[in-house]
């Protein structure tokens, strides 16, 4: 093991496991609440499923992959340096385009749709990324 790969900590692979378990849970217990099956406030169940899909893709881009050498290292330096500088950059731009079309074009994002988003980018930079290895 070289120095990035010792200074650069990951989680399991089984984690992944773990994560797509925590993002099947948020999205039943939306499925349950829209079919009237549980009877709980709108507010707590956004906020968990919310909570419980950023928890499942922060653990999806912190976990080792089958393969973890330098260049996938690199690969997921690069893609989450990429999905950072997305996030600063549509927090920068949108005020302006607000102002631009007159408040119509977009709405304000809240965090955590910010940060979904970011998560995205980031799993479309790595797969941009590998394919062009």
């Amino acid at each position: 093991m070289n120095k990035i790969q010792q200074d650069l900590r990951l989680l399991p692979r089984n984690f992944k496991k773990v994560a797509f378990g925590i993002m099947l849970i948020s999205g039943l217990l939306v499925v349950l609440y829209i079919l009237k099956v549980l009877t709980i406030d709108k507010e707590i169940v956004k906020t968990i499923a919310k909570s419980g899909f950023l928890i499942s893709l922060l653990l999806l881009v912190i976990t080792r992959n089958k393969i973890e050498d330098e260049l996938t290292l690199r690969i997921k330096l690069k893609a989450l340096s990429a999905s950072f500088i997305y996030g600063v950059v549509i927090v920068i731009l949108e005020p302006f385009i607000n102002l631009l079309f007159d408040g119509s074009f977009l709405q304000d994002k809240g965090v955590t749709e910010l940060l979904i988003s970011m998560f995205f980018f980031y799993f479309l930079m790595i797969f941009i990324m590998k394919k062009n290895r």
